[in-house]
């Protein structure tokens, strides 16, 4: 699914969650999950950034390509 279909689908529980706080910062970030390999990897770690996460150690046994 693409992140405008993304965002679409989950549009009313986002409008929801801001109606309800809207003190609280907020970002939708879409992870696509599907069969390995295809997800892309530069994408992958730039939302794994956006949410605070650290990417760990990159390995050719990873399985992102």
């Amino acid at each position: 699914m693409k992140d405008a279909e993304a965002n679409e689908q989950h549009k009313s529980i986002i409008g929801a969650l801001k109606a309800a706080a809207p003190e609280w910062e907020s970002e939708q970030i879409n992870f696509e999950v599907g069969n390995r390999g295809s997800v892309v990897e530069s994408d992958f770690y730039t939302k794994l950034k956006k949410l605070d996460i650290q990417e760990g150690k990159k390995t050719s046994s990873s399985p992102i390509m």
